[in-house]
């Protein structure tokens, strides 16, 4: 063999090594049914809202948000800036005091992430955590800075199709383990499936998604939930449907009756204008109700 055919064959090999894909670790207990509770609950909501964010090069931006709801109204003004590891958030409310949000995130190693966020003046919710992900293992854990301090601990085992999780929350003054959750996650190109309880055994939660298309531009999803000690079911099934680039729409419906349909309309580059609309059907009477949002961002 020519040395001119050993390069070119060593240099595709070695091109091929690079280009090969490496496992990825399973989803950490918090994500298990994220992706069909979202599309049944993210959105979805009877309030006007009117925000005005502006963002420099710097890492400074800047945001101004107005919300009402029913006959209430609030109204505030948001500062964040971001500069390598750090950032900071300054909010000031009309219902409350001014609240600061200092994170600082870093990456020791490729596969541990960490991070401290401290909240002035209610420094009692801030928290340390820490993130750990190997091939067949995620490890998670937060420590909250409380006058009673809880850790919370979570793991899960398996791989990026089908893992089990578990997860705790370890209250340090009473030494008790307060909080007992556990589940199991599939995910597939065109699905996602998970099974998980909580509530120490009390409450059982079911979610499903499915994609029909490879671009995942059409789903739809079920939540059912089961409560033991109250005997309560719980049932919501809904869709979603993005049109193309600007335009997507969803609507759900639960077991009460209620079906809610929402319309997200891209105006300009990441400003968009989201209409919501609720519908008793066991009071027919009722007038619907009807949310509006609008986002621009300059």
């Amino acid at each position: 063999m020519s040395n001119s055919k050993y390069r070119k064959r060593r240099k595709r090999s070695a091109g091929s090594s690079k280009t090969s894909k490496v496992p990825q670790a399973p989803l950490l207990f918090s994500n298990f049914g994220k992706k069909p509770l979202d599309l049944v609950a993210e959105g979805y909501s009877k309030d006007h809202k009117f925000s005005i964010s502006t963002c420099s090069t710097t890492g400074a931006k800047l945001t101004s948000r107005a919300v009402k709801r029913g006959r209430l109204s609030t109204a505030s003004v948001a500062a964040q800036y971001k500069y390598k590891d750090a950032t900071i958030n300054v909010i000031v409310d009309s219902k409350s005091p001014i609240s600061t949000t200092l994170t600082l995130s870093r990456k020791f190693l490729p596969s541990l992430n960490t991070s401290a966020s401290l909240k002035l003046p209610k420094y009692d919710s801030s928290t340390l955590q820490a993130q750990y992900f190997h091939k067949y293992a995620a490890l998670a854990t937060s420590f909250s800075l409380h006058h009673t301090p809880k850790i919370q601990l979570s793991a899960s085992v398996g791989t990026s199709s089908l893992a089990f999780g578990i997860q705790t929350k370890y209250e340090i003054a009473s030494r008790q383990f307060r909080e007992i959750d556990a589940g199991f996650s599939m995910t597939k190109p065109n699905y996602d499936a998970s099974i998980t309880m909580g509530n120490k055994g009390d409450f059982l939660r079911a979610s499903y998604i499915h994609y029909f298309d490879h671009k995942k531009k059409v789903a739809a999803a079920a939540v059912i939930s089961h409560r033991f000690s109250k005997k309560e079911n719980a049932l919501t099934v809904g869709g979603s449907w993005i049109m193309d680039n600007i335009t997507t729409v969803k609507a759900r419906v639960d077991d009460r009756g209620k079906i809610m349909m929402l319309l997200q309309y891209g105006i300009i580059s990441k400003s968009c204008l989201t209409i919501a609309s609720e519908f008793d059907t066991k009071s027919l009477n009722k007038i619907p109700g009807i949310g509006l949002a609008f986002s621009l961002v300059l």
